[in-house]
This record gives C-alpha cells, structure tokens and sequence, in this order.
C-alpha cells in the first residue's frame, strides 16, 4: 500500500473538522453533500466523488457529484437500474460494512470489511484483501473511462429515515446509498485514505440522519400551519368562509379541485355546494344534479355513522362492496379509518364504473371523499380532486455524447422514459390532514347551520314583529335553546376531556370513579349518580353501588348491596349487548314491581341506565338517577353517558391489566424470595448439622481423658500425701541418713517438692475443672438433642456462648481486653429452640467483637491509643408474654445507608474473604420463625445495639408442632 500523497494541501484531521464545519452550518442535505464530496475529491485528488442514493425498489440516481473538469463526464442528476450494482454486492456492502476498492491496471478489486461476519464484531485492523475483478465490472468501469475506483457504503442506523433494506441488513437500519470515487489513471489507495473516507461517510451518515428527520418536522410544521389557517377561516371571523376554507384545503393537497356538499337536514334549509378547481359533469346537465346525489355516494355516506347495530358489519360500507365485488369473505367493518374514502386512481375502483364517465372530460384522477359528521347526522361532504401527472426519467448516459458512456449506454434499453397519466398515491401523512380537516368542517359547517336557522328566524321576526310576537318569544327561546345544547355539548366534550385526563394520570378505580359520577351528576343536573358492579360469581344480576355522587338532601346509597335481581335475565342480556335504558317515569315504563320497589327505597322517580362493559363482558352499571320529579332524557344527555360509559370501561381494562401485571410481579418476588429463603436454609441446615455433630464428638472425646484425669487426682493427692507423710517419719527416726541419700536429697531438693508438690496437684485439679466447664459449654452450645422447643435458660445460653468466645475477647499483643458486662434480670424459661437460638447469640456476639477489633486496628494504625472495648449484655422480661435480649458494642456504629439491608442475605460489609453474608440473614430468619422480632439500632460513633424480642411461651402453631424449625449454623456475619 502506497503512503499518503505528497499533493495533500491539509491533514486528514483538518479536513474532517472542516467537513464537520460544513455539515453544521447547514441543514439542507443537498448543499452538505455538495461540499462534501467537493472536499474529498479535492483531498483525495480523484477525478470524480459522488453521493450514490438507492431508492426503495433498488435502483439508484446520483444526486452529488464533484469532478475534474475533462477527466470524466458528470452523472449529477443520472438514474442507474437496479442490476447496475447487483443484490450479491449490496449484500456485501451492508453484511460486514464492507467497502470496495477497483484497479483496473491489476485486474483486482479489494474488499476491506469493517465487522467480523461471523460475529458482527468492529474489526480492530481492516485489512484489505484483493481478488480478480468481475470482467463485467471491468469493461463496465472502463466503457465509463474508470481506472480506479473506491466505493464505500452509507448505512443509516435509523430504520425510520429510508425504505432500501437488504435481507441481511439489521432490521433498525438501512443502506441509504454509496459514496464513490472515480479516477481516469490507475491509483492505489491507502489505508489511512480508506479510513479518512470512511470517517467522512460516518459523518455524511449522521447529516442525512438528521436532514430527514428535519424535513419530517418540516412537513409536519406545514400541515399544521394548513390547519391553523382553515380553523382561522372557519373559526375566527363572525360569518364562515367556507369558499375560502375550501380553497385553502385543496391547496393544502396540492389538489386541483374541490367540492364542499352541505346536506340539508332540515326542512327549510337548502343543498349547498361550494367548488373551486377542476369539476366533473353534473349527473343530470338539465338539472344540474350534483354527483353527490349518485346513490353510492348517499350510501357511502349513511355508512360514516357509528352503527348501533349488534352486528359485527355495517348494513352497508365500502369494504362490504368491495368484498361483494372480489367474491371475498365480507371484512370487518368497525375500523373507524373506513369513514375515510381515499381513491388514488377512478378508474381502477369497482365502486366508481358508474361514475368514471362524469370525470372523462377533467384530467381528475385521485379522490378523497371525507364525509362530515357531526353527533349522530352526516352534514355534509369534503371532496378533494387530483390531476394525473407525467413523470420522466433520465437513465444514465442519455445526457452526454460522450464515448467513454457508449457500452454503458448499451446496457439500457430506455434511456429517456416518459410516463403519462400516473395516478398519485395518498399519503398517510395526507390521510392524517384530512382526518383533521374533516373535525373542523365538521363543527364549522354545523355552526354555519346553526347561523343560518338563527338568520332565518330574525328575518322572518323582523316582517312580522307585530303579527307574531308570541312566535318571536317562541323563536327566542328556540335559539337560546339551540345555544344552550351548543354550550352543552362543549361542556360534556369538556367533562369528557376531564376524565379521560384523569384516567391516563392515574388508574385508581375509586379516583376514577368517583371523577366521573360527579361530572356526569353536575352537568345532567341529576339528582345521584352512581356506579353499580355485579358480582361477579351470582351471575344474577346481584351487586354493589361502589361509588356514588349524590345531592346533600338525598340519602347515600353507597356500598348499598342487592343480593336479589329484579331487572329480568333478558335484561341483563340486553345490557351485555350495549343496550342503553332510558326510564323517563318509573311507573309508567312497564318495570316488574320487584324492580319497581327496589328503585322507589331510593326516590328514584327518571332513571338513566348505560352498561359499564370490560371488552365482551358486562361489569356493572353506570346509574343516572331523578328523584325529585320524573324527567324526559335528552338524545345527547344519553350520547354523553354513553361516552363516559366507554372510558370507564377502558379505566377498567386498564385496571385489569395493571392488576394482571402487578400479581405476576408478586408472585415473581415472591418466588425469589422464598429461592433466596430455600438456598440459605440448605446451606445453614448443612453447616449447622456439620458444626454441632462437630462440637458433640470433640466434647465427648476431651470429656473421657479429662473425667479420667480429674477422677485421679484425689487418688494422686492421697498417695502423694502418704509418700510425704513417710518421708517425714524417715527423718524423724533416721536424722543421719547416708551420704548417698543426703547428697540425692540435696539435688532433687526434697524439702521445695514437698511443699510445692500439694500446690501443683490443687492447680491440676483447677485446670481439669476448667476443661470440664468448657466441654460443659461446647455440649450445651451444640444442643443438638435439643433442636425441637424446649423451655430453655437464656442466661445459660449466653454464658455458655461467651465462654466459647473466650478467646476473642482476652487481650492479645495486637488488641487491648474486651470487657463484658451482664445486666441479666429475673427472667423465666423461654420456650424455643435452645441450638438455634445460641447460633443467633453467636452470630452477634461475633459481629460486635468484630466491630471492636476492625476499630481498634483503626486506631492502631492512625497512631492513637486504643479504645476500651465493652460488650453489654441486657436481658429483661418487656411484659408478661415477652423477653428482650439486648447485645450492645461501643464501636463505630453502623452507616444509616446500609442498616436496611443488613439481613438481606449475602450481604456483608467485611472484606472480601471474611463472611458469608448469611449471619445476620438466617438469624432473623431463626428469631421470626421463633414468632418474635430482630432490628438493629445504631448511630455513627456510638456503637450499635441488636434487640431480640422473644415470646416466652410458643403459640402452638402447625409449623412448629411439625419440627420445620430447623438447625441453621454458620456463625458467619453480614
């Protein structure tokens, strides 16, 4: 590989942060890979650098480009078929991130991967390894005057940003195009070049990334200043401009024509049609009858209404025609978009032969019919047209006479291509505007209705103010009427809002609840409402109210239960269906007296019922009650309960799945826990049996050896006196003895053995009591005959723990004496289970003689006198049916950030080494099964201090009468 070239004017860390520069300076993705490649070819001094993009069907068009002037010919603007770069290559490209090197002089074409295939790993060096070039690549690259060339991938790691993926490409990113380089003369190609342009393409990766999604925001800035600007039209001026609203819709499409058809559903009003733009013909050119008027045109309209029908289809839509038409099975029809009619093509819909004719004479193409709804009546219709369109396609080399382009120009059979009458696809973006429009028009055309009827009455008052005064008081009323439903409408859209608000900031039924009875009973101005829940295993229409907003001069009627069912099964059926039930007099609408009694103990005298359903089933009952008077319910007073009915239903859903959700976890802590629980348990039940047979036989072999010596003593003592006793005589009676046994005496100075000899067998007989005390201990510690509960001396437990402890607690030539002081009080036998409950005295007398140790090596090491350890003992009976065992330490104390998880099992707060983390873990674990309580106080320079609570008696419960209480045993502390 060749070094850098001498030519090179700048480094490559110069020229990146300078293409970095360029990049940020601009956001319009032409200009930043027009600067791009001019700078790279002027780095590399190539003849041409250009941007390379696929589209989705594969094939690719040069939309960047730098070149020499009269090297090689330009491609700017040059579509390539897709079989130019073959999909074995482009698999390639994005497989491993490989790259491509040609030279044409060698006949070889190098391939430098950037990831391990097998793996996918970064490789850390990219060697580049060189094989024949393809001669179809050959002759290709010569016929366009190439000698050397360098290709690299752009892969963007955003699937959201392109629609060109490759089978092997990750499923979250997208080969968006190549960046190539072309030179006229043979060149090789060094390794930091390579690295520079793949640096410069990581960048390139990066702008185009964030150029998309600019132009995204852009476009979603613009359809949104289309829409502010048709609700100014609509909304802001005292009469609506729906012409001009019209044009501002069909502009906003880029349509080339539109219609506005305003349905007259009263009868004083008239059709009005509003058009700009191209037109089809009239259905009837002696009549002017519009094409909205066609039959399939009313249909589709009718089936924009939300159907009330328990059927699964609509009695009639437009997939039910098309399924009709293809001999397909019918579709369902509850898909809300189906209100939608988008048509890319008129002549291609089954649906539209009979209307096609009208639309020969325009150039209009592409339909969007959005019908406009408002409640429950269609009120009219918005109709956008757009024109066919012609495209053309420039294939590379149809451009340029250039001979270095003929063979490449012989690989393509078309190279100017012309495409006539092309049918424009609707966008979602564009279906996502309409739908938007479609509410606006909506309302808008509703109030200009409204302003109509209101226009209409004023005139006709105004000709007949003093015939008809009594008919203008009428009209009065009938308009404030009409504005008072208005501002009710707002208000339950309002209220609406509120509780849908209240339901996605918090799934608390009761909140819930309780949000919606009382926006319901505040705006209906009922006298209660209420939310009835049936239970859910009667079946038999039995319940209870579980909220409840009520007038103060009316009882509640809150958790009130009904264990019997007067409404009827055929009635619960009903509500199960969706069924709404509107009792305008209580006894006049033909209830069962059963039913009829059950709502007179309420006052109820109007009653307003509407199902609460969870998917498929029927969960209860949203009740609007009138107990002062009876009361005639209002078609939108029923549309707005329903619509509260329907959010509650998703709160309970929501609530379902949360619960759903919520149990699992438990359940899944719960399993943890008691794995954690298990695994400590079989490692304490396994070291505990192991230490206490351990501690039984050492006890019982030093027991016979010890008993043997301490019986002989007394045997020893005596023999030892009579010998004295003896000798004594012998020189009694014999003062002179030989020379012999006076010089023998003197050596073994008889008269120091006689006198020390009676004080060294009362110290044998001390020390073998002292080994009898501690085998005395060890056995009374190991209690392994003792595992079941037993009423048990604490105090001996205690004592015999410290005696094992012994020697931890006496000096040594690192550490000062550890004093201990026991405050044992009267305290009665306690029932437990004495081998466990000596392990737990174990494992905190331990921890705080640890605790002195790990400070008082503190101390030592900062050169400061060591402190006097003391370890407190407190015993004392709480009340009657508790004992309390204190065991405090003058120590550091324990950090408050870790006290909480102190018996979480495997923690420990010792160096790595020495302990187990399950001490203080199992001996909470033993002191709960005990059926009493284990915590910790502490403060930082104060020591701290474990209180074990007891009962004194055991309450005879199955696990304990069962012996699950078993030996843990590892002293080991947290």
């Amino acid at each position: 590989m060749e070094s850098l070239p001498q030519s090179a004017m700048l480094t490559q860390e110069v020229l990146l942060h300078r293409i970095a520069n360029r990049i940020r300076q601009s956001l319009e993705l032409r200009e930043i890979l027009a600067a791009t490649v001019a700078e790279v070819r002027s780095y590399l001094g190539t003849d041409r650098v250009k941007v390379y993009q696929f589209a989705p069907d594969g094939h690719g068009v040069v939309i960047a480009e730098s070149i020499q002037a009269g090297r090689l010919p330009s491609l700017l603007g040059l579509n390539f078929p897709a079989d130019d770069i073959p999909l074995y290559a482009r698999e390639l490209f994005v497989r491993s991130r490989q790259r491509s090197i040609v030279n044409l002089e060698a006949a070889e074409i190098g391939l430098s991967p950037m990831e391990l295939e097998e793996t996918g790993e970064p490789l850390r060096s990219q060697p580049i390894r060189y094989r024949p070039v393809d001669p179809c690549h050959v002759e290709y690259l010569t016929a366009m005057g190439v000698k050397s060339s360098v290709v690299v991938p752009i892969v963007l790691a955003n699937s959201e940003t392109g629609t060109h993926k490759p089978p092997a490409l990750d499923v979250n990113a997208q080969l968006w195009g190549l960046l190539v380089s072309h030179h006229s003369e043979s060149r090789q190609v060094t390794d930091q070049e390579l690295q520079f342009i793949q640096s410069v393409v990581d960048q390139m990766a990066i702008a185009i990334s964030q150029s998309i999604l600019l132009q995204r925001v852009r476009d979603q800035a613009q359809q949104e200043a289309h829409i502010n600007h048709v609700t100014a039209l609509l909304y802001t001026t005292p009469t609506v401009q729906l012409q001009a609203a019209l044009e501002a819709a069909v502009e906003a499409f880029a349509g080339s024509g539109g219609r506005l058809y305003l349905l007259a559903n009263e009868p004083t009003q008239a059709i009005e049609l509003y058009t700009c733009g191209d037109q089809p013909q009239h259905l009837d050119q002696a009549t002017k009858r519009p094409i909205e008027e066609n039959l399939l045109w009313q249909n589709y309209l009718k089936s924009a209404l939300p159907s009330h029908s328990a059927e699964a289809v609509r009695p009639w839509s437009v997939e039910w025609m098309r399924s009709v038409y293809a001999l397909t099975p019918v579709l369902d029809a509850t898909d809300p978009d189906l209100s939608l009619w988008a048509i890319s093509d008129i002549y291609k819909e089954p649906l539209l032969r009979v209307m096609a004719p009208f639309f020969q004479d325009s150039k209009i193409r592409g339909m969007l019919i959005l019908p406009l709804t408002y409640g429950t009546e269609v009120v009219g219709c918005l109709t956008v047209f757009r024109d066919e369109v012609n495209t053309e396609i420039l294939w590379a080399g149809a451009h340029d006479p250039d001979t270095r382009q003929m063979m490449a120009r012989q690989s393509f059979e078309v190279w100017r291509q012309l495409k006539s009458g092309q049918a424009q696809q609707w966008t979602e973006a564009e279906l996502k505007l309409a739908k938007a429009f479609g509410e606006r028009f909506s309302m808008a055309v509703k109030q200009y209705r409204l302003y109509q009827q209101v226009q209409g009455l004023n005139s006709n008052l105004e000709h007949q103010v003093e015939e008809r005064t009594a008919q203008l008081q009428q009209s009065n009323l009938e308009l404030q009427r009409s504005t008072l439903e208005l501002q009710q409408s707002v208000d339950h859209q309002q209220a609406l809002a509120r509780i849908i608000a209240k339901i996605r900031a918090s799934l608390e039924l009761d909140a819930i609840f309780k949000a919606a009875a009382t926006e319901v009973q505040e705006l209906l101005s009922a006298d209660r409402v209420v939310i009835y829940r049936f239970d859910p295993e009667a079946g038999d229409g039995s319940g209870e109210v579980v909220s409840e907003a009520v007038l103060s001069e009316f009882p509640s009627i809150l958790n009130a239960k009904l264990s019997e069912c007067c409404m009827g099964k055929s009635r619960l059926i009903a509500y199960a269906k969706g069924n709404v039930r509107a009792i305008d007099d209580l006894h006049q609408a033909g209830l069962t007296e059963c039913h009829v009694q059950m709502l007179a103990q309420f006052q109820v005298k109007a009653d307003l019922i509407v199902p609460l359903l969870v998917g498929d089933r029927l969960w209860g009952l949203l009740c609007v009650h009138q107990c002062t008077t009876t009361r005639h319910w209002q078609q939108r007073e029923i549309e707005f309960t329903q619509q509260v009915a329907a959010q509650i239903g998703v709160a309970l859903q929501h609530a379902v799945l949360l619960g759903r959700t919520r149990q699992q976890a438990k359940q899944l802590s719960e399993a943890i826990e008691h794995l954690q629980r298990t695994q400590t348990h079989l490692i304490q039940s396994e070291k505990m049996s192991s230490l206490g047979q351990l501690v039984a036989g050492v006890a019982h072999e030093i027991n016979n050896p010890v008993s043997f010596i301490y019986g002989n003593l007394s045997h020893v003592s005596s023999y030892t006196r009579s010998l004295l006793k003896l000798i004594e005589l012998y020189q009694q009676h014999y003062p002179e003895p030989n020379a012999e046994i006076q010089h023998y005496a003197e050596e073994a100075d008889l008269e120091f053995v006689a006198s020390d000899l009676p004080h060294l067998l009362a110290s044998l007989e001390v020390g073998a009591d002292r080994i009898r005390e501690i085998v005395l201990s060890l056995r009374n510690f190991s209690r392994l005959d003792q595992a079941r509960m037993k009423p048990v001396d604490i105090h001996e437990g205690l004592d015999n723990t410290l005696m094992i402890l012994q020697h931890r607690i006496k000096a040594d030539s690192s550490h000062t004496e550890i004093a201990i002081v026991k405050q044992y009080s009267n305290l009665p036998l306690v029932e437990c289970s004495a081998g466990q409950l000596n392990q737990v005295f174990m494992n905190l007398l331990s921890n705080a003689i640890d605790s002195l140790r790990d400070t008082q090596d503190q101390q030592r090491e900062a050169g400061l006198p060591q402190m006097q350890g003391k370890i407190t003992v407190r015993t004392e009976a709480i009340d009657p049916d508790h004992a309390q065992i204190v065991i405090q330490d003058n120590g550091n104390g324990i950090p408050a950030s870790i006290q909480h998880r102190l018996f979480d099992p495997f923690f420990t707060t010792k160096p790595v080494g020495k302990g187990t983390g399950l001490g203080l873990s199992i001996s909470y674990q033993i002191v709960e099964q005990h059926g009493g309580k284990l915590e910790c106080i502490s403060h930082p320079g104060q020591g701290a201090a474990f209180v074990i609570r007891l009962p004194i008696e055991q309450r005879k419960s199955e696990a304990i009468q069962q012996g699950t209480i078993q030996p843990s045993g590892d002293p080991a502390v947290a």
